[in-house]
């Protein structure tokens, strides 16, 4: 057993770590870069993380009884849970385990998975959930100060004091986290803090940041950006402040996964609250967080999290599409830890997946246990406004096996309907592909609810998850070809990689070609004809 600890320690496999664990039956999961394209891994198998996120305050052994059977009505494989520094370390040196072991327990009997959410120093860029006993102590555990030499709510990142009792506690959590599930993979993901940054102050203007500010930018961040020796305001201009933060506040949450996954290697990443909001100003947004223009420093201060994951709440399909491409890049695999709800992100879920190859996706406030008086609550059960989101995650769990194979082949593709957009054209090799929305039969007025994926599986052959949308096939013009015909139209569902057909779509069926507002997963495969006999006339879709 010693030498196969040895081997697994130096020989890292993939960007979550090691492979296996010391007595797992199965590995642990892991983030495995393959041919370019990023999948996490399991229980040895592919995992489309189909996930939802409980209020801050709702992860509390006395509401989680009521919560489980909403998660089932949600149709989720994963739940994301916050767990809060105050209440695992009330005194100091002294841990109190119970919240997380209702959470793990929970999650395993209920058959889901969990993502732990480390509420530590940073918490939407405060500190939050720090334990009184640093709260009431700022002369040990420092805050960051803003130009006037004020303290803010915030603590600061140079402090070592700060950083080595947020590591001594989340080390703590991640030895209970393996003694008590290394032999279940019930915890397959932590986020150590949560959308980190300083609000109210662009950085830290203490005398001691100050002294660091002024001095040379670490060598480790210059080469790693490939930049020439300077100080901060020579390498990053307008920048700078937030630059700064970014370095010191990625270095600290970096240093505490080292430590966490030294103890147990689970995949770990950070979430964001995004610049792209109001003017855009560091410190209106917390300064310093892994935002869109300070990526490539975290990448650099912060190797061990395997992805800086997206918190996305913009409405406009534009917005949405536009930050996704910021988020997935060749160092940086899409994941959506927390999303609006409703039916705007029932169809953004489809362009993440689709168009990004998104590794997972999770609403945020899924249950109904928070405090906000502004918000309607229902306590027996799933709020309608998840309910488009729950219709997905059935269709996907049908079919997630070959969405998570065609992610990254460039044959998986979405069509979703917004606003002004009644059709959409899509191609492949040997096919295009027209989608229509605004089916009249069953719409409501000013609904939008069409949402598709369409992947490639053969060369005559597609698959089609979606809802609300009729579908044309055509060979691709000028290939010889006047029209496809339907040989076989299965609807039907994948398990353990194979395809099992609920009925056979024909006449009428294929005739309107529509997917239902239930949604459906279609297995189709065609023929390519020539013959002037088989010409069609294009639908038109706005009739």
């Amino acid at each position: 057993m010693k030498a196969l600890i040895f081997l697994l320690i130096i020989l890292p496999i993939t960007l979550s770590g090691n492979s296996f664990g010391p007595d797992e039956k199965e590995p642990l999961p892991e983030i495995k870069k393959e041919n370019g394209k990023y999948t996490f891994y399991v229980d040895g198998k592919p995992f489309l993380l189909l996930g939802a996120q409980l209020w801050n305050s709702s992860a509390w052994p006395e509401y989680l009884d009521k919560i489980w059977p909403q998660l089932k009505e949600m149709n989720c494989n994963t739940l994301e849970a916050p767990i809060y520094w105050q209440d695992i370390e009330p005194e100091p040196g002294k841990f109190n385990f119970e919240q997380l072991d209702t959470l793990i327990f929970g999650a395993r009997k209920n058959g889901l998975k969990l993502v732990v959410l480390w509420f530590g120093s940073y918490k939407n860029g405060s500190l939050e959930y720090t334990p009184e006993w640093v709260r009431n102590n700022p002369g040990k555990y420092p805050r960051m100060q803003n130009s006037a030499g004020q303290p803010v709510y915030v603590l600061s990142a140079i402090s070592q004091t700060n950083l080595e009792a947020d590591k001594r506690a989340f080390v703590k959590v991640m030895q209970h986290i393996k003694a008590l599930d290394h032999d279940h993979n019930t915890v397959i993901m932590v986020q150590p803090e949560n959308e980190p940054g300083s609000l109210r102050t662009d950085r830290d203007y203490s005398e001691e940041a100050n002294a660091l500010f002024f001095d040379q930018v670490p060598v480790m961040l210059s080469q790693g950006l490939d930049k020439e020796p300077g100080t901060w305001d020579e390498l990053f201009g307008i920048e700078a402040a937030e630059a700064f933060n970014a370095w010191y506040i990625a270095t600290y949450i970096n240093e505490i996964a080292r430590a966490g996954k030294e103890v147990y290697p689970l995949p770990m990443y950070i979430n964001v609250w995004t610049k792209e909001n109001y003017f855009h100003r560091p410190g209106e947004y917390p300064s310093g967080g892994p935002t869109s223009n300070m990526m490539d420093i975290w990448k650099v201060a912060a190797p061990e999290l395997f992805t800086l994951a997206l918190d996305i709440y913009h409405q406009n399909y534009m917005d949405f599409r536009e930050l996704c491409e910021k988020y997935t890049r060749p160092d940086n695999p899409l994941f959506l830890p927390e999303m609006g709800n409703g039916l705007n992100f029932a169809r953004y879920q489809f362009y993440a997946i689709g168009d990004y190859d998104a590794i997972g996706v999770a609403p945020y406030g899924t249950d109904p246990f928070h405090i906000d008086p502004r918000v309607h609550r229902l306590q027996e059960s799933l709020d309608p406004k998840f309910s488009a989101i729950a219709a997905n995650y059935k269709l996907f769990s049908r079919a997630s096996e070959k969405i998570l194979e065609l992610q990254g082949t460039g044959k998986l593709k979405a069509a979703v309907e917004e606003h002004g957009l009644g059709e959409k054209l899509l191609h492949f090799d040997q096919y295009d592909v027209l989608f229509g929305f605004g089916v009249p039969a069953y719409k409501k007025d000013g609904e939008i609810s069409g949402r598709t994926l369409i992947g490639q599986i053969a060369e005559d052959e597609f698959l089609i998850i979606g809802f609300d949308a009729r579908f044309t096939f055509r060979p691709k013009y000028g290939s010889g070809y006047s029209n496809a015909e339907y040989v076989l139209a299965e609807e039907g569902y994948f398990e353990d990689g194979q395809w099992h057909r609920v009925r056979l779509w024909n006449g009428d069926a294929l005739h309107h070609s529509v997917l239902p507002p239930e949604g459906t997963v279609l297995k189709i495969k065609l023929r390519r004809v020539a013959t002037a006999e088989s010409l069609t006339v294009a639908p038109n879709f706005e009739k």
